[in-house]
């Protein structure tokens, strides 16, 4: 038995025997806290993507065509984004629950906009998401919810509320999503970084808007920028000012030097394959079918922090979803408590976290990880449906010693992609508007 297998044998076993011997696992314990009356769907009154039912899983909110680019359309919505969701029955039986969603408008913080619905949409603001089907041949039963996202009269911020019953009170989940008019024209590219030590682990982001179509009295404060990479908020830049001017052209130059416009270019993202439980898949060490919800523990994993760029494709943290024995992946995909370990001798200054698309790429109380000192490393454990997936460990520190890709390692060759967000507030208009957007793959290679 080679040295690897034997890590993973380990692993598993000291697993198994530390948490799995005196009870399995509940999927009632697996996710966030269950829907309560009178809930705070926001923090400090910003929006967020947020989870507030356990039973709320697998959230999708994407362009059908493009699904792995992002809930962001422009103002025309010839084809809308769609919403798809898994509400699972924890109770075992296996019925639908009506479900409502709503629209709020927001400006440029994710705060409520003064708007009135009538302001920004063609309807009465409450939606019936009717389009529900059962899952089959599953250990974990569920109803599976498709919703075309309503076409929206202004471009902006806005959030699609999700809630049980006709009752407020019962949210689901929050989602947010980018409607935008280019009225800004935008010219970026992705450098290497302005400062020398982060010229081989930086990706710097340069940019020019041309306003010519908007009246703009103050262009120095006239408009707000935010910058994400992989479509990830937790670490998104925001409110850089021009560094040039250009009045007689209409011109804003973002050129800047002291690393305000510059991200860690990560490395290309870890993956697994959930797509079968008949067979182990990449990165798959056990799949154990005798477990209700079915366990997979994937191999271990290493640090990535010390070793030389390695290229290939990836999803830039997305998943699609897949059952490679049936036809139908998005009512007979099962769901997996899936197991993740990372080797660690020593514990880090600050939080590790398991991210990627599957949640939103969020840092929560179900993606943080724990440290084992019996196992000398971190441990996860996420329910999720069966699929193809990307993930990174992420550190949240403020000990400026330790990285955020401590675990990854950063490459400015890494292929990442970056959207740059152009907001505007129109003389005597009450809300704040998206008047620019581009996208930009850096070091783009055939994914043929």
């Amino acid at each position: 038995m080679n040295s690897s297998k034997l890590h993973f044998n380990l692993w598993v076993g000291a697993f198994f025997l530390l948490y799995l011997v005196p009870a399995c696992v509940p999927i009632s314990q697996t996710g966030s806290n269950t829907s309560t009356p009178n809930i705070n769907l926001t923090e400090n009154g910003v929006y967020t993507d947020k989870v507030f039912a356990q039973e709320a899983r697998t959230i999708q909110l994407i362009r059908p065509n493009e699904p792995l680019l992002g809930a962001v359309i422009p103002i025309s919505q010839e084809t809308p984004l769609l919403l798809a969701f898994d509400v699972l029955e924890l109770s075992g039986n296996n019925s639908a629950t009506e479900v409502h969603a709503k629209i709020v408008h927001c400006n440029v913080d994710w705060r409520k906009s003064t708007l009135n619905n009538i302001e920004f949409l063609n309807d009465f603001n409450e939606f019936p998401i009717n389009n529900i089907s059962l899952s089959f041949n599953t250990k974990v039963p569920y109803s599976h919810y498709q919703f075309q996202v309503p076409t929206v009269k202004l471009s902006g911020n806005y959030i699609i509320k999700v809630y049980k019953n006709r009752n407020e009170n019962e949210v689901l989940f929050t989602r947010r999503f980018m409607v935008y008019q280019n009225l800004v024209a935008i010219g970026a590219s992705i450098n290497v970084s302005s400062g020398v030590p982060e010229r081989t682990t930086h990706q710097q982001v340069e940019f020019t808007i041309n306003y010519s179509n908007l009246n703009v009295p103050n262009p120095a404060d006239g408009f707000w920028v935010v910058i994400r990479q992989n479509q990830a908020w937790y670490n998104a830049i925001e409110g850089l000012k021009p560094t040039f001017i250009r009045e007689v052209d209409k011109q804003l130059e973002y050129s800047h030097y002291n690393l305000e416009n510059n991200l860690p270019g990560g490395s290309e993202y870890r993956y697994f394959d959930l797509r079968s439980t008949h067979f182990k898949g990449q990165n798959v060490g056990e799949i154990m079918l005798n477990k209700s919800p079915i366990e997979a523990f994937l191999l271990q994993d290493k640090s990535r922090g010390g070793e030389a760029y390695s290229q290939y494709n990836d999803l830039n943290g997305g998943f699609i979803i897949g059952n490679a024995e049936t036809e139908d992946n998005s009512l007979d995909a099962d769901y997996l408590l899936t197991h993740f370990f990372i080797r660690s001798e020593t514990p880090v200054q600050g939080q590790v976290y398991i991210t990627g698309a599957f949640n939103n790429r969020q840092l929560n109380p179900e993606n943080q990880m724990k440290y084992q000192p019996d196992l000398q490393g971190y441990t996860g454990t996420i329910l999720l449906k069966q699929g193809f997936y990307n993930y990174q460990y992420y550190v949240d520190t403020d000990n400026p010693a330790i990285a955020s890709y401590y675990f990854e390692g950063s490459h400015f060759e890494t292929e990442n992609q970056y959207e740059i967000f152009i907001y505007n507030r129109p003389i005597g208009m009450q809300a704040d508007l998206l008047v620019g957007y581009t996208n930009i793959f850096h070091n783009v290679r055939n994914r043929n």
